[in-house]
């Protein structure tokens, strides 16, 4: 059986149908009536193949290809620009084949496959360049720059925006031109080139006016907003995001408003003003996810997070970041994907998870540095920073911060560079070398008070103020200045309430209440603790948790209520371990033992002192270390093992002395020896006791040459009462001879000691 071919007349009739069909389903297509289209370009395409028209057919399965599109139905778009490609290369169509093959780079760019995406770009490129069409080559070099911008390559993205914009202009299409000038000015202001990027907008907005493109206009109008955040002129961001909801809402451009909106949630979020930012990021995020906008609805969870963060949530913060990170990663949104990972991080941080928390500050690190975004990769290394330091990995600690505190300054992230510099200041007064502490603390508050590059930073300032004067109230404890520790107490709390985030006020609170009980002023204390245990911050915060049992420990101690206190600083000892807060662990030890100690429970205590010793060994903390082995060598004296408190008492005061000696202000130096007293009169009785009168006589001129009055007598009055008390316990005994003689030697050294130090 043989088939026959139509007739001429048969296949012109045929043809005109398809051309019918074509035309048919491109209108149904252009009106929104996909289903009627998409029949319509079957037939289309089945028709031309039978005909032997390939252009036709291509035409139509591309035309079908944006159908599916529209329908969402990205795999089977995909898969029909493939086919017209065939089809057009088939026809000798590089014109056309262009057109495809950059449709088809946008579709795998919305699927998130940026490479095959970028590989289409860039033979549609080719090919464009190839027929001689500038406004082929300037779209597909545009997309070029979005897909480096996804990827984080900002300099390489500004380049492709820069010669897109070249190509715009030669082809005299404005809009594109704008879209162009948009982009460029959006990767400078990711770089903090904000003048450039700021004038590069204004240029953008002024096409997209020419070009009589309001959706433009609208999206011109964001990006000025969102620079004007980052610059911190929060009034002018309002006014330019206000400005472009007005102009979005009556074109029905619903993405323009949300991003209007988000933008407004922002800038509320900066301010501290928390509920009309949540209010904002909520509304943004519900019409972004009605609009199938996954990249608007992360960015919209990221300040969402964020106001929980704020707020003292952290675990609904970390859940919302978390759920912010997943979606920006699976768009490839490089940078903000590391400012979620650094939202989530610092939630895990305050909740109690450091190892989560390192994780992430880890991966946001990487990331911020693949995306060209040193602020960020600084911010994440400032984060890692301070993990390390409270492990107690000191060196560690030091080599993210030092450089974190310089890159942070430089790039004008006053009040970040201000928070890595306190971090060194914490670092320095555990090494005991307060007077450095000190100095960093000031360089931090100018750095917190000096002009900044970035909006964000405006609202960190109270912050940042607020952790100086807390490490202003651990350096004057450590000096034994309490007037001046209350003072800068007190300025710490004034200083947080003038902060958007919780946080200050709860580390202010832990310090005002350490300034109570370091006075004896225990009711104080106590009310102190317990408002803070209400902060909804603290309620989420573990190991804060446990630092106020184990000042409410402390206070039970001093009470007398022993027993009670070992249970609950035992009980805080397993939570500060959890959370890896390496000198917290050790101060509960030591409060541990002073509590079997004064049980008489001597073995436990004994085991607490040494493991308290080993911990501020490990974290290098030389205050604490003294502390530790002064507790030590008090249990040793009483059970008269003379030797080893010697020895003890002698790495203490060696200890003191490193640490006091380097003080340059007299006051200061003077207070630090006064608070002491007790330790110096300890080691004394220690070298009297073993009969060491040289030893007891250096001790004796050591600290009169050190203390103030005011510890000069409490270091006399101590002895004078172990006199007492050595007299006392001998008075109504029968002893021997060698055995009154020995007395009396002890006597009299604490006597010529107390002499020595009253002079």
């Amino acid at each position: 059986m043989s088939m026959t071919q139509p007739s001429s007349t048969t296949q012109a009739q045929a043809e005109a149908q398809a051309q019918a069909q074509l035309r048919a389903g491109t209108a149904a297509l252009a009106e929104g009536r996909l289903d009627e289209a998409a029949d319509a370009l079957v037939t289309a395409e089945t028709v031309f193949r039978r005909l032997g028209n390939t252009t036709r057919a291509a035409q139509s399965r591309a035309a079908l290809a944006e159908v599916q599109r529209q329908n969402g139905a990205l795999d089977q778009a995909a898969r029909s620009y493939e086919r017209a490609l065939e089809l057009y290369r088939e026809a000798n169509e590089p014109a056309r084949e262009a057109g495809a093959t950059l449709q088809l780079g946008h579709i795998e760019r919305q699927q998130g496959q940026l490479d095959r995406a970028w590989q289409h770009y860039f033979l549609a490129l080719k090919l464009y360049e190839k027929t001689g069409e500038p406004r082929g080559q300037a779209n597909a070099t545009l997309a070029l720059g979005h897909i480096e911008r996804q990827r984080g390559k900002l300099d390489q993205a500004a380049d492709y925006y820069r010669r897109a914009r070249e190509l715009y202009e030669r082809a005299a299409d404005r809009d594109g031109a704008a879209d162009a000038a948009r982009g460029l000015a959006e990767m400078l202001a990711s770089r903090g080139v904000y003048d450039e990027a700021a004038a590069t907008f204004a240029q953008a907005l002024d096409l997209y006016r020419a070009a009589h493109d309001p959706f433009g206009e609208v999206d011109a109008l964001v990006g000025q907003g969102r620079l004007a955040v980052e610059r911190g002129a929060l009034d002018r961001a309002a006014d330019e995001f206000g400005a472009a909801i007005a102009l979005a809402s009556p074109i029905e451009y619903d993405l323009g408003v949300s991003d209007g909106t988000l933008g407004l949630a922002e800038i509320a979020l900066h301010r501290g003003q928390l509920d009309i930012a949540l209010l904002n990021a909520l509304k943004a995020g519900g019409e972004y996810a009605t609009l199938g906008s996954p990249l608007g609805e992360a960015e919209a969870n990221r300040v969402i997070g964020a106001v929980h963060l704020f707020r003292g949530l952290y675990t609904q913060a970390a859940a919302t970041f978390d759920r912010a990170a997943r979606a920006l990663r699976a768009q490839h949104a490089q940078v903000p994907y590391a400012h979620a990972l650094t939202g989530s991080a610092e939630a895990n941080l305050r909740h109690g998870a450091p190892r989560k928390a390192e994780d992430l500050f880890a991966e946001a690190q990487t990331v911020a540095a693949r995306a060209e975004q040193p602020a960020l990769d600084a911010s994440a290394a400032l984060g890692l920073g301070r993990i390390a330091r409270t492990r107690g990995r000191n060196a560690e600690a030091e080599a993210l911060l030092r450089p974190a505190a310089e890159h942070l300054e430089r790039l004008g992230r006053t009040a970040l560079a201000a928070e890595a510099s306190l971090e060194l200041a914490r670092l320095a007064a555990t090494h005991g070398q307060l007077d450095a502490a000190l100095a960093l603390v000031e360089g931090a508050r100018a750095q917190a008070q000096a002009p900044s590059s970035a909006g964000v930073e405006s609202g960190a300032r109270a912050e940042a103020l607020a952790l100086a004067a807390l490490v202003e109230v651990e350096v004057a404890l450590a000096v034994g200045q309490l007037d001046d520790a209350r003072a800068k107490a007190a300025e710490a709390q004034t200083l947080a309430e003038q902060a958007r985030d919780v946080w200050p006020r709860i580390l202010a609170q832990l310090g005002q209440a350490e300034v109570e009980l370091a006075a004896d002023e225990l009711d104080a204390a106590v009310a102190t603790l317990n408002r803070l245990a209400t902060l909804p911050g603290a309620q989420e915060a573990a190991a804060q948790q446990a630092l106020i049992s184990l000042a409410l420990g402390g206070v039970q101690a001093r009470r007398g209520l022993l027993d009670e206190a070992a249970a609950t600083q035992t009980e805080a000892l397993g939570r500060l371990k959890a959370a890896d807060d390496a000198a917290a662990v050790a101060e509960a030890y030591l409060e541990i033992g002073a509590a079997r100690l004064e049980l008489h429970e001597l073995a436990p205590a004994r085991e607490a002192f040494a493991e308290a010793q080993r911990r501020f060994t490990e974290c290098e903390d030389a205050l604490g270390l003294a502390a530790a082995l002064a507790a030590e060598a008090r249990l040793l004296l009483e059970v008269s093992e003379l030797e080893a408190a010697a020895e003890r008492y002698s790495r203490a005061i060696a200890a003191y002395e490193r640490v006091g000696d380097a003080l340059a202000q007299p006051a200061r130096r003077g207070s630090f020896y006064d608070l002491h007293a007790g330790d110096y009169a300890g080691a004394i009785l220690a070298a009297a006791r073993a009969l060491d009168a040289g030893r007891a006589g250096d001790l004796a001129a050591h600290y009169a040459e050190r203390a103030d009055r005011e510890g000069r007598r409490a270091a006399s009055r101590q002895l004078r009462e172990r006199e007492a008390t050595l007299s006392a316990a001998t008075a109504g005994q029968t002893l021997t001879p060698e055995e009154t003689e020995r007395s009396k030697t002890v006597a009299k050294i604490l006597s010529d000691a107390r002499k020595a130090i009253g002079r």
